[in-house]
């Protein structure tokens, strides 16, 4: 997760992160986690991976 704006608080694994503009978060699989932007204006990039997602050639 990158905050390219404003600011936000992400909860995982029962501690709180608090990130402002610039801050980059990154998390394990499986950890149980939650966000919420906490300014207006807030714009997020959130990337996510998955072990199970396959590349087809069409």
């Amino acid at each position: 997760m990158y905050v390219a704006d404003g600011a936000a608080e992400v909860e995982a694994e029962g501690r709180a992160h608090r990130l402002e503009k610039g801050d980059t978060l990154f998390l394990s699989g499986g950890v149980l986690h939650r966000w919420r932007a906490t300014r207006p204006g807030t714009r997020l990039l959130v990337v996510a991976v998955a072990d199970h997602i396959e590349a087809v050639t069409p």
